[in-house]
């Protein structure tokens, strides 16, 4: 049956590689039915939905559907690629009048090549660039004339009619050279009027004239003067900037140090207008009066509660750092320390942030020297875990207590997140991971602009900083002033984000700050929607897969057995073979092992595993191995004691260890159990005999293991095992 609309209208028709955009949902085909078709959405997620004819018929007249013919073919991608605009609205006034002149001149060259009067070569473009530039002055005028305007013109040039006196303000068109002409031709055959944008308003230095001290004191200044309820002009700032550079020249004078640089008072004038408008009316005006200009009234980013979207990204820190730590040289062996950056020199950081949309509170932030997909795993990991004790770690007054799992994860299209594992993660979550535009990073504006919060104040208050390129650092000593070390990086960022970040008013809600948001909702009951992942969950998702081999004893893995009841009725059924195993780093107490299409969880079999971390139990296995190199059985409370004198160092409480990324990897894992684990074995603690009362005879009662300590390597002569490992027999009298 024909509806009037299909009938009128005609059937609405959609192709495989068609976008169609419905009331805002980006969709593609994904089935055609007998009565219609099924769309996806166009990044593949999500619910399909089914329209018949009729629907998109009605849809189409009412102009409720926006029509992309063969978007996803790779001609149309290369196109978009290739050109710095889709939408000639979009461009600019200047650019707008560029492509203008640049289109009149294309289209009065191609209208004498339809009359054979020129030809694409130079020599004829040179000759006839005259008659091109007349004739593009008519393409120039954005409304064509009147039709009596028109035949005035045409009289006047065939002598039928006199020139109008006086004459009138025409606009010439300027010739060009011809290469530069068939270049716009080019583009505009393949591209059309598109291909003739350019990228001009893109360039010019926009970089600071001031280096890093006079950049920091200049902006100390103005917003100790000019941020005053007393409301002073701006002239006043420009004095109090003066006297502040001519006190601090004087001391650097008595240090024997260059003076600083003194800005203009247009310098000043540019550096009080870039500052935060509404930080400025706070300040000068007030909580009500910046609350009563800047209150969002409507539009942007709707958020309704807490972790309903949560958006991640990536930073590289402008700041030289020395990468060597004291603290945690103990805890890795050199080739650890090397990946972790940990390496006696100096270089730049990366940082990984996630952010709540709807409280403005930082919830994740993982260090790395590269960004990789470990990197944003252990971020995301952090964003669904609490983050007190980093907080406590650094003395901070606030909490850092905001976690929960997201609903909604939205992030760059860096290889980062598009890599298979962080996709698979955010999947086994139920998080809807979006990938935004590459090339905007608006669509994630508001972790784009804690980025530029973090540079424009915390950045400048550290000593090593590199600045974002050559022409803004200068003559910067950067790699000299590099004092920081990772530890010292850690805390600033931690105490920044806790204790000053959010607890600064934001405009973006309303005047609050964003731990007032996030108190405010949890008093009004707005909760997350999600809780956060248990135990398990977090070990499925962010665990290490690695493959091993099933005996009576269960599974190992870094030297540490795991057994079950279900794991062992497998072995009866199956016998020796691989299991998959998935262990995370943070928690080696229990693994998961794969039995069938199900997984099942491992407990370690030996106590003092639970809660410990991988990095701590190789420290406490080396710790064992350099007591006797040659010892391969330890019993257990002799690992345990081992096991917590590591845990008394309070090394892997340290601040940079849990916020400076490892990268677990199967690779990593195999390498450590060759070379620590390669025979080793713990055995159950001794039980020790008692004396009983009223018999006759001696009992014999072993006492502790004792261990020889070996301070030097061992010879390469592997000593025997009853030399290094024996029993200390003591002999008591019993009970005559």
């Amino acid at each position: 049956m024909t509806n009037y609309s299909e009938k009128y209208s005609g059937r609405f028709v959609i192709n495989s590689h068609d976008k169609i955009t419905i009331r805002g949902r980006d969709m593609r085909l994904a089935q055609k039915t007998r009565n219609g078709y099924v769309l996806m959405n166009a990044d593949g997620t999500g619910i399909s939905e089914t329209f018949d004819f009729c629907q998109l018929s009605r849809l189409n007249m009412a102009k409720e559907i926006h029509h992309e013919p063969d978007f996803f073919t790779p001609k149309a991608a290369a196109r978009r690629s290739a050109v710095s605009t889709s939408r000639l609205c979009d461009l600019s006034t200047k650019q707008r009048m560029r492509l203008k002149l640049r289109h009149a001149l294309v289209s009065a060259f191609l209208e004498m090549q339809q009359e054979s009067l020129v030809k694409a070569n130079d020599r004829s473009i040179e000759k006839c660039m005259p008659e091109i530039c007349r004739r593009a002055h008519s393409y120039l005028s954005d409304e064509a004339p009147e039709p009596e305007a028109i035949q005035r013109e045409i009289d006047v040039r065939s002598g039928v009619r006199r020139k109008t006196r006086g004459g009138n303000l025409v606009a010439a068109v300027a010739p060009v050279h011809p290469r530069t002409l068939r270049s716009w031709l080019a583009k505009f055959t393949e591209f059309g009027m598109n291909g003739l944008a350019d990228s001009i308003s893109n360039r010019g230095n926009r970089i600071s004239y001031f280096n890093a001290e006079e950049r920091a004191l200049l902006m100390r200044t103005v917003k100790e003067s000019y941020l005053s309820l007393n409301g002073p002009w701006k002239a006043t700032t420009v004095d109090d900037v003066k006297i502040a550079f001519r006190d601090e020249n004087r001391k650097r004078e008595e240090q024997g140090l260059s003076a600083l640089r003194v800005p203009s008072r247009e310098a000043v004038r540019n550096a009080i207008n870039g500052l935060d408008k509404f930080q400025v009316v706070l300040a000068r005006k007030g909580h009500a009066e910046a609350v009563k200009l800047f209150k969002p009234v409507s539009g942007g980013l709707q958020v309704d509660r807490p972790f309903q979207r949560v958006e991640i990204d990536e930073w590289s820190i402008d700041l030289i750092t020395h990468l060597a730590d004291s603290g945690l040289l103990s805890l890795f062996t050199k080739e650890e320390l090397n990946d972790l950056g940990l390496d006696n020199k100096t270089g730049r950081w990366w940082i990984t942030a996630a952010i709540d949309c709807r409280t403005r509170c930082i919830v994740g932030m993982k260090l790395t020297l590269n960004p990789t997909t470990c990197a944003s795993l252990e971020c995301l990991r952090m964003t669904t875990s609490d983050k007190g004790s980093w907080a406590d770690a650094v003395g901070a007054v606030s909490g850092w207590h905001m976690a929960a799992t997201p609903e909604t994860l939205v992030s760059d299209n860096g290889p980062a997140f598009k890599a298979f594992k962080f996709t698979e993660a955010c999947n086994d979550l139920k998080i809807t991971h979006e990938l935004s535009i590459a090339g905007m990073p608006s669509m994630r504006g508001t972790i784009e602009r804690v980025f530029r919060t973090a540079a424009m104040n915390l950045l400048p208050r550290l000593n090593g900083r590199t600045f974002s390129s050559v022409l803004e650092r200068g003559d910067h000593p950067a790699e000299k002033r590099a004092c920081l070390g990772p530890e010292d990086l850690c805390f600033a960022l931690v105490r920044w984000i806790v204790d000053i970040y959010h607890n600064t008013p934001h405009s973006g809600l309303g005047g609050k700050t964003p731990l007032e948001q996030w108190e405010d909702d949890a008093k009004d009951g707005n909760f997350p929607l999600k809780a956060c992942p248990s135990v398990r969950s977090d070990r499925l998702a962010f665990g290490v897969e690695v493959k091993r081999h099933l005996d009576k004893y269960g599974v190992s893995v870094l030297g540490i057995k795991y057994h079950s009841e279900a794991l062992a009725n497998w072995y009866i059924k199956f016998g020796k073979q691989k299991m998959v195993v998935r262990w995370l780093a943070s928690d080696i107490g229990c693994v998961e092992v794969r039995l069938g299409d199900e997984w099942h969880q491992l407990e370690a079999v030996g106590s003092g595993f639970d809660g410990l971390h991988a990095q701590v139990w190789l420290e406490a296995r080396r710790s064992l191995k350099t007591s006797n190199p040659a010892k391969l059985k330890w019993r257990e409370d002799t690992v345990c004691d081992a096991i917590s004198a590591i845990r008394e160092m309070n090394i892997h409480r340290s601040l940079q260890f849990g916020l400076i990324t490892q990268n677990w990897n199967p690779e990593r894992v195999e390498s450590a159990e060759q070379n620590l684990f390669c025979g080793f074995n713990i055995t159950g603690s001794d039980v020790d005999t008692t004396i009983t009362p009223g018999q006759y005879g001696r009992t014999v009662q072993p006492s502790k293991t004792e261990a020889v300590v070996v301070s030097q390597p061992p010879e390469p002569s592997v000593p025997s095992r009853s030399k290094n490992m024996r029993k200390k027999w003591d002999v008591r009298e019993g009970d005559e």
